[in-house]
Formats: structure tokens, sequence, C-alpha cells
């Protein structure tokens, strides 16, 4: 049964937005400027030249001469854009958008910078101003993928379904070999709850994408679970663990379903398999070792509650002492007496 509350997909997708600051530099001819018979360096080729050693500040002051003293609009607009990029690696994000913006003042059609100022009002959370600026690339420009999956991304975010998968098709018809434009599109479904159109999102992808990761395969574990079809989700959770089998979340999520189901051995299987995939982890024998502890197969147990133990666990400690209590209690004082020496 799916859980009442559940408004959304379980899976939280980390998208952070890598911004992909270009310089722009002028045309050969433009970059240089002749000054008495001499020619000087330009000095955006100048700014581009400290960027690039990271002296963000020393770039920026060279970027505000052209921007403020420059009668040629493209170059104003490359300034500022530029200038624009030195503020977001300094993390100033509102000065950035003043730049990006004087930068579309100076050239409308500077697709670039609309793009990356969508971008960091993205990253901000203004989702409105986001929105207008990649629908101004699409007017400039008739398609464009990042624009396309951005407006899906924004949509999702103002909980536009419709919107969303609309501008996310479109992305996919562009590049279809992007896994997260998948995990948007089933994301969006998830979120009215149609999980199996979601599902239905993430089989095809994964027969059309030709380098599957595994986050597609954990993703549509979840939904599965999501939709109370447990033995497609431990189906998919193996695939997932098998690209990726240092993600120990995804088989204790197997081993949940195992043992939601009275299955303890399979249960014990999964995490047996988990370890001996190169996990070494406290909780990974813990859980052995309570698993075996209901069973009351105390000598197991206790092998697995030293094992955790070993691995730093203070939880590991304290069931080698319920072991010996067990024991204690039982009239089993000389066992007792032996696991107690193992505390020591």
């Amino acid at each position: 049964m799916r859980p009442a509350s559940t408004t959304h997909s379980p899976f939280s997708r980390i998208r952070p937005l890598a911004l992909s600051l270009l310089l722009f530099i002028l045309p050969a001819a433009a970059a240089v400027e002749k000054t008495k018979g001499e020619q000087k360096p330009n000095p955006i080729a100048q700014g581009n030249a400290l960027y690039e050693k990271g002296d963000y500040a020393g770039a920026a002051d060279l970027y505000r001469q052209v921007a403020l003293t420059s009668t040629r609009p493209l170059q104003r607009a490359f300034a500022w854009f530029n200038l624009g990029n030195c503020h977001v690696q300094t993390q100033s994000y509102n000065k950035a958008i003043v730049a990006y913006q004087r930068s579309v003042e100076s050239s409308p059609g500077f697709s670039r910078a609309w793009s990356v100022l969508g971008d960091v009002y993205y990253q901000l959370h203004a989702i409105g101003e986001a929105t207008a600026c990649y629908r101004r690339v699409l007017e400039n420009e008739g398609e464009d993928f990042h624009a396309r999956q951005m407006l899906g991304e924004c949509a999702l975010q103002g909980g536009d379904v419709t919107e969303a998968l609309k501008n996310l098709d479109a992305a996919i018809k562009i590049e279809p070999e992007l896994p997260d434009l998948y995990l948007a599109q089933s994301e969006a479904l998830a979120r009215i709850r149609d999980y199996e159109g979601a599902e239905k999102v993430m089989e095809q992808a994964l027969l059309r994408l030709s380098r599957p990761p595994a986050d597609a395969f954990f993703y549509l574990g979840q939904l599965y679970e999501l939709d109370g079809k447990n033995r497609k989700a431990v189906r998919a959770y193996e695939e997932g663990v098998s690209y990726a089998p240092k993600r120990k979340e995804y088989w204790f999520r197997i081993a949940n379903i195992h043992q939601r189901e009275g299955d303890d051995f399979l249960a014990l299987l999964t995490l047996e398999q988990a370890i001996a995939s190169g996990l070494k982890d406290a909780e990974m024998h813990l859980r052995r070792a309570l698993i075996f502890f209901d069973q009351r197969r105390y000598d197991k147990a206790l092998d697995e509650f030293a094992l955790a133990r070993d691995l730093g666990s203070p939880q590991g400690r304290r069931g080698i002492e319920n072991i010996a209590a067990v024991y204690a209690n039982s009239g089993d004082g000389e066992k007792a007496q032996a696991v107690r020496a193992m505390l020591r």
C-alpha cells in the first residue's frame, strides 16, 4: 500500500547546477588597441589571463574598466559577462546578476548571458526570473538543450507537471543520453502519484541509455517499492548495486524488503554479499547480529557483534554485553564469563 503522505518521489535527485562560465574573448583583430603607433593588449584579454590564474579580483577590475568605458555594445556585453563570471566565482551572486543584466542590456541577442543569468537565478531559487531568462534563450536560438532542460526543472520546482514534461521531452529529443532528464520526467509523474507512468519512463530510459547509471536503477527500485512491487524493487536494487557495490543504503533496502516479507535467510545473505563486495561497515555486521539474536543463534550473533565492535561501533560492545546477560540469565555462568572476557 502506498504511504498516504507521499506526495512526491522518495528519491531526492541532487542536481547541483554547474555553471559553465565560459570567458568571451574578442576576435584577434579587436583584441589590441593602437595607442601612439604602438599596440597594447586589450583589457579583456588581460582580464582573461588573470581569471585563468584564479585572480578574480584583478580580472574583475579590468572587465569593469572595459564595461564602463567601451563604446562598442558587443565589447561591453563581453566585459559585463566576464565580470559576472568573476562574481560567481567569489559567490557574490547578487553582483553577478547585475553584471549579467548589464550584459544582455548591451546585447539582447547574447544567449549565453541569458542562460547563465537563468542559472544564477535558479541557484537562488528565483524560479520565475530563471524561467524568463531561459525563454529568452529560446526566443534567440529557436531551440536550445540547456534552456529546455532548465525550463523543465523550473516547471518541476513550480509544480507544473505538464510544462515540466513538455520541456524535458524536448530536451531528450536533443540529448537522449542524459540520464537526469529521465529522472526528472519520472519525478514529475511521481509527484502526482502516477507511479506506473514514472516506472515506465525509467524502464524505457534503461533500455535507451547506452550506459545507464546505478542511480537510475536505484530510483526505479524506490518507485517499485512505493507501488508495492517488492520483487521488482529487489531486482532493480540488485542491478544498481552490481554497478555501485559501495552504496550500502541499497543493500539495506534489499535486506529490509526481505525482512518485511519474513525471509531472514535472504536478508542475511544480502548483507553477507554486501560485506563480500568489500564493504567494511559496522552497520552491516550489526544488522546481521540482530537477526541472529532474534533467531536465538547467539554464537553467530556474538561473532557479528564482535566484528562491529572491532570496526569502531559502541553498539557492538553493547551487543556482546547483552549476549553475556542472556547466558547469565539462562544459568550458564561459564559461558557468560567467557563472553564478558571478550570485553576486557
